[in-house]
């Protein structure tokens, strides 16, 4: 089984290991010593057996929950959907623009994108076969983007192919973003490919401002702004993300409610893991009540997840700003556990986990179940950068 996974292994990052200054580079962002991989490619001779741990690294790395996962589903890197029924189901929507309005086509729509965007060998195959259909990717790709997978290489060429064929702008920003999002969690981001992307994503938002959208592209624009100012501003210019006059800033304030809650979740939450909190409060600002988020909750059911992501954005900020006590109370409201959980997205749920366990981290610096259960997250998601703050 482990010379299956070095042959997966070798396809997927064969420039990488290429050469010996790659494969030192893969090995510190796996989190394995250089000569474990080396000794697991075959490059040094040793008698001693590869761990456990450092086969999970491996298998996590090409999107396996860990080594016994792979082990079960070992032979099935071949698609495990049946790609004739996508060739007709998507089939039907080519050249007809994406839509919200056909309910059953959006819930088989779902449960395709996640074993679609879960399996290797499926997402292999969908952008093989649906190259030319821009619909398909973008129903698949742009409406579930999967925190869990976004540091994976193979869904990130996925997403870069996306905004390469579609003609909408705001697809392109939301794409080029979560991607630099992604290598940027991941501690995968070098300068030049972030001034890269974010060309790119600048050039497009000001079409994208022209077109008719929801609030999310805007919120993931802001989100790389934030991080591409944090870490490659120039300090002596203090060019810090300028967020109060910011376009979006008065965008957001003029949208509805959900816009703002959405809007200020992710980009606020994104603040507040740069450690720019008086920012991140300036955008926050007049929170509504718990009584207000409770009505909106109630009239509006399918935004629950979001409004959940923005009381765990506020606890957390709450903390950093020296008021533990406001911050333990949001947090007591707060109700995580695996049934609520489940009621939330595939492609978004663990990232409002992995925020919670965070936040239950630094509340409750004792409890092993928490450190337990964020370090889990981390490693799912390959979020390394959340381990250095």
């Amino acid at each position: 089984m482990i010379n299956k996974l070095k042959e997966e292994f070798e396809k997927i990052y064969f420039s990488d290991i290429a050469t010996t200054k790659g494969l030192e580079s893969l090995a510190v962002n796996m989190g394995v010593s250089r000569n474990s991989l080396r000794r697991f490619l075959g490059k040094i001779k040793n008698e001693s057996q590869l761990r456990v741990s450092t086969l999970n690294l491996i298998a996590v790395r090409l999107g396996y929950r860990n080594f016994q996962d792979f082990c079960e589903r070992s032979g099935s890197a071949a698609p495990t959907l049946d790609f004739e029924l996508l060739d007709i189901y998507y089939g039907t929507v080519k050249g007809r623009g994406t839509s919200l309005n056909e309910t059953r086509f959006q819930k088989a729509n779902y449960y395709f994108a996640k074993k679609i965007v879960s399996h290797p060998g499926n997402l292999t195959e969908f952008v093989k076969r649906f190259a030319t259909n821009e619909e398909a990717l973008e129903y698949v790709f742009a409406w579930h983007p999967s925190y869990e997978h976004i540091a994976n290489r193979n869904y990130q060429e996925a997403l870069l192919y996306l905004a390469k064929i579609s003609t909408k702008a705001h697809v392109k920003v939301f794409a080029y973003s979560f991607v630099y999002f992604g290598k940027f969690m991941s501690e995968n981001l070098s300068e030049v490919e972030a001034i890269e992307l974010m060309s790119k994503i600048e050039k497009q938002v000001v079409k994208m401002r022209m077109e008719e959208f929801e609030v999310f592209p805007e919120a993931r624009y802001s989100t790389v702004k934030c991080i591409h100012s944090h870490v490659f501003g120039d300090p002596k210019k203090n060019n810090h993300f300028p967020l109060l006059p910011h376009p979006a800033f008065g965008f957001i304030h003029s949208r509805p409610l959900i816009d703002q809650i959405i809007y200020t979740s992710y980009v606020g939450n994104m603040l507040t893991i740069l450690k720019d909190y008086n920012t991140a409060e300036m955008l926050i600002g007049e929170a509504p009540t718990e009584k207000a988020l409770k009505i909106f909750e109630d009239e509006n059911p399918i935004f629950r997840c979001h409004v959940h992501l923005y009381r765990i954005t506020r606890a957390l900020l709450m903390f950093h700003l020296g008021k533990e006590k406001e911050a333990m109370y949001m947090f007591d409201q707060l109700l995580v556990n695996s049934t609520d959980v489940m009621r939330y997205s595939f492609d978004s749920k663990i990232y409002f986990e992995l925020q919670y366990y965070n936040l239950g981290c630094k509340l409750y610096p004792k409890r092993e179940d928490f450190h337990q259960k964020y370090q889990l997250l981390l490693q799912r998601t390959k979020f390394s950068y959340l381990s250095t703050i």
